[in-house]
C-alpha cells in the first residue's frame, strides 16, 4: 500500500520542484523555434517568477512537497484567505498523472475545508482543459472567467 505525504517544501527540494515545473511546462515549448538552452533559461526564469509572485501574493501560504512512498512526486500550494482556502497551485509529475494522486490531495483539502465550513477557490488557465476537467470532476464550479482564466470554487455541503 502506498503512502502519500505532504510536507512543507524545503530549500533542498528546489531541484525537484524546478524539474517538476519544467516537466509540466515542457509541452508549451515543444514547438517553439528557439534553441534548447534558451528554452531552459526561459523556463528557469518563469519558475523563479512564479515562486516570487505566489510568495508575494499569498504571504501566509503553505508551499508543500508531495511525497509518494518517500519519493517526491508533486507540489501543493495552499493559502488561507478571508473566509476561504485558496488552492494556489497543484502539480503532479506528468509521469504520475492519472493515478489519483491529485484527486487524493484535493479531497484531503476538501475535508479540511468542510471541517471549518470554508469554500476552496482556485484559478485554472483557460487553455488547460485537463485541469478544468480535473477540478470539475472534484466538484468545483466556474464562478467567473476572463480571457485567460476560469475562477472556480468548491463549497462544502451545508450542515442541516
Amino acid at each position: 500500500m502506498s503512502t502519500l505525504v505532504v510536507r512543507p517544501a524545503l530549500p533542498q527540494d528546489e531541484v525537484f520542484l524546478y524539474d517538476l515545473y519544467s516537466a509540466v511546462r515542457a509541452p508549451e515549448f515543444e514547438l517553439a523555434p528557439i534553441p534548447a538552452a534558451q528554452k531552459e533559461l526561459l523556463i528557469r526564469m518563469q519558475f523563479r517568477a512564479q515562486l516570487a509572485a505566489y510568495t508575494e501574493t499569498y504571504p501566509n501560504s503553505c508551499y508543500h512537497l508531495v511525497l509518494l512512498d518517500s519519493n517526491p512526486v508533486g507540489r501543493l500550494w495552499v493559502a488561507p484567505g478571508e473566509g476561504e482556502l485558496q488552492l494556489v497551485d497543484i502539480a503532479v509529475h506528468p509521469k504520475l498523472q492519472g493515478k489519483g494522486i491529485g484527486t487524493v490531495l484535493v479531497q484531503r483539502l476538501q475535508q479540511e475545508a468542510a471541517k471549518v465550513r470554508l469554500p476552496i477557490r482556485c484559478c485554472v488557465f483557460r487553455f488547460n482543459p485537463g485541469s478544468l476537467r480535473f477540478h470539475q470532476r472534484l466538484g468545483f464550479s466556474i464562478v467567473r472567467e476572463d480571457q485567460t482564466h476560469y475562477y472556480m470554487e468548491w463549497r462544502p455541503v451545508p450542515l442541516l
